[in-house]
C-alpha cells in the first residue's frame, strides 16, 4: 500500500495562482489543513536553494505508538500510511492553489522537523517532540514554492 501511495502521480499545478493573505496567514492555514488531514505537529522550514526552486518545506508528524522502522507489521506502518495520506492530499491542495509541491522521501526529515521547531534529535538520530517524546513518524516532506514564513 505505501509503494502504491508513493508512486502515484502528483498531478498538476493549477495554471492560475490563488489570491493568497500575507505569507503567515497562508502558513497557518497549511497547518490547519494538515492538523484537519490528520497530522498530529505540522512545521514550516526554510530549504536551501534546490534544483527546482523550492523555497519552503512542509513538515508534518504523526504520532507512532512503535517505531515503523522497528515494526514492520501493519501496526507499525500505520503511522507511515497516515503521514502519507497527509502528505499527499496536502501537496494536492498546494497545486490547486497554483504552486508546486512534491512530496521527498528522500530528505532528512527528521532534521527538517527540528528547523522547522518540531523538536530536536535525541541521540540516535530520532526526533525528540514535547508532545509525544519519541513516539512521532515524521512524514516525507512537501517540498513547495508556496509563499510561507518558516514556523
Amino acid at each position: 500500500m505505501l509503494d502504491v501511495i508513493r508512486k502515484a502521480p502528483e498531478g498538476n499545478v493549477f495554471p492560475t495562482k490563488a489570491d493568497l493573505h500575507t505569507p503567515e496567514i497562508t502558513a497557518s492555514h497549511v497547518k490547519e489543513m494538515a492538523r484537519y488531514l490528520g497530522a498530529d505537529l505540522v512545521g514550516i522550514a526554510k530549504l536551501d536553494a534546490d534544483d527546482a526552486g523550492h523555497p519552503f518545506a512542509v513538515v508534518c508528524a504523526v504520532r507512532a505508538d512503535n517505531d515503523p522502522r522497528e515494526a514492520p507489521g501493519i501496526g507499525g506502518q500505520v503511522p507511515v500510511q497516515d503521514g502519507l495520506f497527509v502528505t499527499f492530499v496536502l501537496g494536492a491542495w498546494i497545486r490547486e492553489l497554483g504552486y508546486r509541491a512534491s512530496t521527498a522521501a528522500s530528505l532528512d526529515a527528521a532534521r527538517l522537523a527540528v528547523a522547522a521547531k518540531l523538536g530536536t534529535l535525541d541521540r540516535t538520530g530520532k526526533l525528540l517532540t514535547a508532545e509525544y517524546g519519541t513516539r512521532v513518524h515524521v512524514a516525507d516532506v512537501i517540498r513547495t514554492d508556496l509563499p510561507l514564513v518558516p514556523a
